[in-house]
């Protein structure tokens, strides 16, 4: 008889915990979106074939989207699937290359290979998991961060559009 109510304890606490689970599954919903940045270089002045650096910043807002703005205080936590940037419509030297450029999140530094700005055809991933898992935390503590992103362009004058997405998935808990 002992082991019965011994048996019959362990079953009802381990109905009880997956029933918690599936409870708490059903307060919880996702918001996916993509948010995407496009920082317009433009470097006028004629360096003579001389390296230039070059910043620029922006900012994304992940609470632009009406259900995270509706729920910002329920955000259980925010995931970046993905974090990309590509180069779009160079205008400028045939071999012009980007060196030593990075993109920051916030405090959160990533450094980029260097880029041929003729090729508009490749897309860059970014990031380790840990930085991307620090960039994800951020925007759920405070739901905008600013974008910089700087480098050295190999002659001027040039023209360029640095396109950066962030595939984010947000996850609110309702209760």
């Amino acid at each position: 008889m002992n082991k019965f109510k011994t048996l019959s304890t362990l079953c009802l606490t381990l109905l009880t915990l997956v029933s918690c689970n599936e409870l708490d599954e059903l307060t919880e919903f996702d918001v996916s979106q993509n948010l995407n940045a496009t920082l317009r270089v433009d470097i006028t002045e004629d360096s003579g074939g001389e390296p230039q650096s070059w910043s620029d910043s922006t900012t994304i807002d992940i609470s632009d989207n009406a259900e995270i703005q509706a729920n910002l205080d329920l955000i259980e936590s925010v995931m970046i699937n993905s974090l990309t940037f590509k180069i779009l419509n160079f205008e400028g030297e045939e071999n012009a290359m980007v060196t030593d450029a990075s993109i920051s999140f916030g405090d959160t530094t990533i450094d980029v290979e260097d880029i041929n700005l003729n090729d508009n055809t490749t897309i860059y991933n970014l990031g380790t998991t840990a930085q991307l898992n620090t960039i994800a935390n951020t925007l759920k503590d405070v739901s905008e961060i600013t974008i910089a992103v700087s480098g050295t362009v190999s002659s001027t004058p040039v023209k360029f559009d640095v396109i950066i997405s962030l595939d984010v998935t947000t996850t609110i808990n309702i209760l």
